[in-house]
């Protein structure tokens, strides 16, 4: 579903969440609406009669969030807190009650927990997440082809053309309370290699492996191309990563070659008691049906699934804020066009704020950028131009 269809979904969701219960008959099958926006599957939500709002659907969250503004703007009762991990570590969240929660138009349920989230969420239009269990709690369909999501009281019966995932749905242990969903999980091959992912349609990129994964198989390495990448999400920070091409990888029964993968820095607090992370990126070109009973998900290929995108930065730099017209150089890609130009760790750009040093760095290949670096007291202006390098 196109961003523009968004607005449909929205009139529509909003007309039906004031409607009566949507009741669960034998063998009925309830439709919520489903888009994407900005990379990102997300739902309209009325919560009370009031709505829509825009609530991102993450398979890799146990806990659905709110933004805490919106919980005190709907008068949310307050129920305690709750302790959760994610990039930046172990965080605690205050939780609230919502009542009379109506997803995407369609499944109705009369009470949800929600963490408060502080951090944003990708979008100043999303104003929470659902977590996991929306696909692991019953029977259901992550239809993003159709910009459905289909939930199947009794049970869902066929599943031909689809691919077996068994053991894909474990129990999550953490998280203090038990406000806790079960995560998706699955196999992915890459360069010969398999590796347990969890299976996270809030993460926009496709494939990132744990820093430990990666120097198992041989990618973290200097030597080796990269453009380095910084993660943030839930306790801040997780450190700058690499993005690498690697040969190969297989995903759902289709391979895919020389796909680009985020290798996690070691002060990546994400859940490592996996190998890493299927983020949307890839699972946007599958359709995702789960099996709760047998605790197993099933993947339908789309027809038309358009191939990986390739998204890095073409300076190969990452730079941190130094000042208010300072920027430190935080790391430089080997291979890069930024490397060749000699930039290193820790050189200083001056006379740029952070924003306009951003912009510079992130045009389109063939631009010429000039920063205007001071090293040693000395200025030292730096060209070079803006390519693919991986």
């Amino acid at each position: 579903m196109l961003r523009r269809d968004l607005l449909k979904v929205m009139a529509a969701a909003g007309a039906a969440g004031m409607a009566p219960a949507v009741l669960a008959q034998s063998g009925a099958v309830i439709v919520s609406r489903i888009g994407l926006l900005d990379g990102r599957v997300v739902m309209p939500v009325t919560i009370g009669g009031r709505g829509p709002f825009l609530f991102l659907l993450d398979t890799g969250g146990a806990t659905s969030m709110i933004e805490p503004a919106l919980a005190q703007e709907l008068d949310l009762r307050p129920t305690g807190n709750v302790r959760v991990s994610g990039v930046g570590g172990n965080t605690a969240m205050p939780t609230f009650s919502a009542r009379d929660v109506v997803f995407g138009g369609g499944a109705r349920q009369m009470e949800v927990s929600l963490a408060g989230m502080t951090e944003g969420f990708g979008s100043r239009r999303v104003r929470g997440t659902l977590a996991a269990g929306m696909l692991t709690a019953r029977d259901s369909d992550l239809d993003i082809e159709a910009g459905e999501w289909r939930l199947y009281p009794d049970g869902r019966a066929d599943r031909a053309g689809f691919v077996e995932v068994p053991n894909a749905i474990r129990g999550h242990h953490r998280g203090g309370r038990n406000l806790a969903s079960p995560l998706l999980h699955g196999p992915i091959a890459v360069n010969g290699t398999s590796f347990d992912c969890i299976l996270d349609t809030g993460a926009p990129g496709a494939i990132s492996l744990g820093y430990n994964a990666a120097r198992r198989l041989g990618l973290w390495d200097d030597a080796r191309p990269f453009a380095p990448q910084a993660s943030s999400g839930v306790g801040g920070s997780g450190g700058i990563g690499r993005i690498v091409r690697v040969n190969r990888a297989e995903f759902g029964g289709t391979a895919f070659d020389r796909p680009l993968v985020l290798l996690r820095g070691p002060e990546d607090g994400t859940r490592w008691d996996t190998d890493g992370i299927v983020g949307l990126g890839m699972l946007r070109g599958f359709n995702l049906s789960t099996e709760v009973r047998r605790r197993t998900l099933w993947l339908q290929r789309h027809a038309d699934a358009a191939p990986l995108p390739d998204r890095y930065g073409l300076s190969g730099l990452w730079l941190d804020r130094a000042g208010e017209l300072a920027v430190t150089v935080a790391a430089v890609g080997t291979g890069s066009p930024a490397a060749a130009a000699g930039l290193r760790v820790g050189d200083r750009i001056e006379g740029l704020t952070f924003a306009e040093a951003i912009g510079r760095i992130t045009r389109g290949p063939g631009t010429e950028v000039v920063l205007p670096l001071v090293r040693a007291g000395t200025p030292q202006p730096v060209r070079f131009t803006l390519q693919p390098f991986l």
